[in-house]
């Protein structure tokens, strides 16, 4: 995955000897170049760990390792994990990882926003062992109620869903000859038709996109030994990990 960091200054620094056990999801009531800007201001007292375009672009604004301001204020929460302490919320901000999403609360999400951001979910959710579940992955709306972010258009559990079913890479077995071998050279193709993009030259894989013909997609190199389909094994693969079967280009 190509992640542009635009690192802001709004963060504290470590987590209070905490560990991020949930992924929160905001929508930016804006796009992405606005709030790579907000972020930057010192002045906003806002951030949060990432950002990801209706593109599928994802930059990231505060390390994983420190405490982005993102969901520091807790109002009538429904989210039943939330941590307390005599009585007293225990700043959210310490113990999760927040990214924020391109476009408005009624703006549907794009296939690419939803394959980035589970792509997204899913590394952070390796990284530091969190269960890809409604109880770690939350909108912003489960911590301070008077929010409705990050909207109504957003699937969670499809979110969910998609990044529980992307994998880095293919799978890997003691058999050389099942690995496919990636040949590196770059280049553009157009989908014929609907076309799914999956997480590895496999299609017992779940799409994690879906893509309308005429579209092109670009790719970073090639295997010839993917799963075979209509006698055609050949496989392109992109810079974001992701695979398409090559019987449905030209």
């Amino acid at each position: 995955m190509s992640i542009v960091t635009k690192l802001s200054p709004n963060f504290t620094a470590g987590r209070k000897n905490y560990t991020p056990f949930a992924i929160v999801i905001h929508i930016m009531d804006g796009t992405l170049a606005g709030t790579d800007s907000w972020f930057s201001n010192p002045a906003s007292k806002v951030s949060a760990h990432y950002g990801v375009g209706q593109q599928g672009e994802v930059h990231q604004y505060v390390k994983e390792t420190d405490s982005a301001w993102h969901a520091g204020r807790v109002y009538t929460p429904s989210w039943t994990l939330i941590k307390t302490s005599n009585g007293q919320y225990i700043n959210p901000n310490y113990y999760t990882i927040g990214i924020e999403h391109e476009g408005k609360g009624d703006t549907p999400w794009t296939d690419a926003m939803y394959a980035a951001s589970a792509a997204l979910v899913h590394d952070i959710a390796d990284r530091w062992h969190i269960p890809l579940d409604r109880q770690h992955v939350i909108g912003h709306h489960e911590i301070y109620g008077a929010k409705t972010c990050p909207g109504t258009k957003v699937d969670l559990n499809k979110l969910i869903a998609l990044a529980s079913g992307h994998d880095t890479g293919p799978q890997q077995d003691d058999d050389d000859d099942d690995i496919p071998q990636k040949v590196k050279t770059a280049g553009k193709v157009t989908s014929r038709s609907r076309l799914n993009i999956r997480s590895a030259p496999d299609t017992h894989k779940a799409p994690v996109n879906i893509v309308e013909p005429g579209i092109q997609l670009a790719y970073d190199g090639y295997v010839n030994n993917g799963e075979k389909i209509n006698d055609n094994s050949k496989w392109y693969y992109t810079d974001e990990g992701s695979w398409f079967w090559s019987g449905g280009v030209r």
